[in-house]
């Protein structure tokens, strides 16, 4: 698969500015190759987190969304308990340097654009218990979970077929 096609699989809310971000496996890819910077025309940013077992994890974001949806009371204290501080950028690399030491960083669903009750639930359940589970695992309002994953796998769907039929990545990803 090329780089573009990853990331209209695995990252199409993003694209549609639907979510602040969404993390893409570079598997099987060695370097990107493709230019990004046409994408960041668009509003889009991306930072390699880490590379482990063959697969480059790429986080694709959109910075002032990102910047909004942590810097929510609630998604502070998550952030704060877990060890996290400072402004974006800091707390961008306190993230890559997690993935470093964890599989996954529970909070990471915050990035994700996880409702906020969810990525709390999974922290204090140790990601059992959970109501339901869709791109997350759901702890609070199950319908509302239900709209959001919804929503972005409809983008996506729209978005695959879009691309199948000839439109280009830099008209899918909705400039900010």
């Amino acid at each position: 698969m090329t780089l573009t096609q990853l990331l209209i699989l695995h990252a199409s809310p993003t694209l549609a500015n639907l979510k602040p971000a969404s993390l893409v496996c570079l598997k099987g890819l060695d370097e990107p190759g493709e230019d990004l910077q046409r994408l960041e025309e668009r509003g889009l940013s991306f930072l390699h987190i880490v590379s482990r077992t063959g697969c480059r994890l790429l986080l694709v974001y959109r910075r002032k969304k990102l910047e909004q949806t942590i810097s929510t009371q609630r998604a502070q204290e998550i952030l704060r308990s877990g060890g996290f501080s400072g402004d974006l950028d800091c707390v961008l690399d306190q993230l890559r340097q997690r993935f470093l030491t964890q599989d996954c960083p529970h909070e990471v669903g915050l990035f994700l654009g996880y409702p906020e009750e969810d990525v709390a639930g999974f922290i204090e359940n140790c990601g059992k218990n959970a109501l339901r589970s869709l791109f997350w695992k759901v702890y609070s309002d199950v319908q509302r979970a239900e709209r959001i994953a919804a929503c972005w796998a409809e983008c996506r769907t729209k978005y695959l077929e879009c691309y199948a039929n000839g439109t280009d990545i830099e008209r899918l990803c909705v400039a900010v």
